[in-house]
């Protein structure tokens, strides 16, 4: 005769964790700037309920984290088609994974219709006046930029298109509106004031970009006077500062553009463009001993066994650099 198993003796099952517990733990790991981990715990979560769209979105997150674009494209459709009305941001997301510049343009037409209907939203809205006035202005930001990343497209690779530039003007011109309707305090991006001046430097319209440029500095410096107060503005990225540095040098802003830079550099000084550049601008403001400093100690550190060998590439630049500045 089979005896019974009794209960509450041997070792304890632990159960399976469900997908809001995963998805915790997943978001603890992408704090600890741990995406790979994340991703992991992710899929699980998908795995517990594929009808989760914050799963999805999360997969989607941390994919695009540690680079991940295939799957990171996948979750985003699922997601979608979950949820069509969600998170505008997906869209825009897709927009950047797309191959397809026209492709992409439709994502960032759906995505910056949800931005809209968003922003609308918030004029229904009730409480407290200060919560919804940073609540617009947010709104307000995010439009501002997902019209920025459409214009981005006419300005590359749509250039060619017949009317790539009446269209970059268009959402570019309603992108510094927003922004310029908001208190100068409130305007925490960048893109607008660059992406506008990128359009006025591709028409070599050097005296309309010059104003857009200096604008955007002024939103850089504010972020860095809230991080050294410890406030919590966010920094833009080091990306569209390093684009503002260069366009800085473009219309002649030499020490403002120097000046960008050795914020960079203490940010990065691993990266051969920022160094480069650097060393570009010191050159240009006049500061000979800093660019010779600046281009030789790159040009050491690229030819070490220790500098990543994609960006062997700056060599050229920086010898240069270094002979105009001996």
């Amino acid at each position: 005769m089979v005896k019974p198993v009794k209960k509450g003796k041997g070792k304890a099952v632990a159960p399976e964790l469900d997908a809001e517990a995963l998805l915790a733990s997943a978001r603890e790991s992408l704090d600890r700037l741990d995406p790979s981990g994340a991703a992991a715990l992710c899929r699980q979560a998908v795995s517990a309920d594929a009808s989760s769209v914050l799963a999805w979105d999360t997969l989607a997150e941390a994919c695009l984290t540690c680079g991940e674009a295939e799957e990171a494209g996948r979750a985003l459709h699922r997601s979608i088609e979950l949820s069509p009305a969600g998170a505008p941001g997906r869209y825009m997301y897709l927009a950047q994974l797309s191959d397809s510049p026209a492709e992409a343009v439709g994502w960032f037409e759906k995505g910056v219709a949800g931005l809209r209907a968003e922003r609308e939203a918030l004029q229904q809205a009730s409480g407290e006046r200060s919560e919804l006035q940073a609540a617009w202005a947010e709104a307000t930001c995010a439009l501002a930029v997902g019209l920025c990343s459409a214009a981005e497209l006419y300005l590359t690779d749509l250039c060619d298109e017949p009317e790539a530039e009446g269209r970059c003007d268009a959402l570019t011109g309603e992108a510094l509106q927003l922004v310029s309707d908001l208190p100068a305090e409130a305007v925490q991006v960048v893109e607008p004031f660059q992406t506008r001046a990128s359009l006025k430097l591709s028409q070599e319209a050097y005296d309309d970009a010059e104003p857009l440029l200096l604008r955007a500095l002024e939103v850089v410096r504010r972020a860095e006077e809230a991080e050294e107060g410890g406030g919590g503005v966010e920094m833009p990225s080091l990306e569209l500062r390093l684009a503002l540095a260069k366009m800085l040098l473009e219309v002649d802003r030499h020490g403002d553009a120097l000046e960008l830079l050795q914020g960079a550099r203490v940010e990065d000084d691993d990266s051969a463009e920022v160094r480069y550049l650097l060393a570009t601008a010191a050159l240009c403001a006049g500061e000979v001993d800093l660019a010779r400093e600046e281009a030789s100690g790159a040009l050491e550190w690229l030819q070490s066994e220790w500098a990543p060998a994609e960006q062997a590439e700056w060599l050229p630049q920086l010898r240069e650099v270094l002979a105009e500045a001996e």
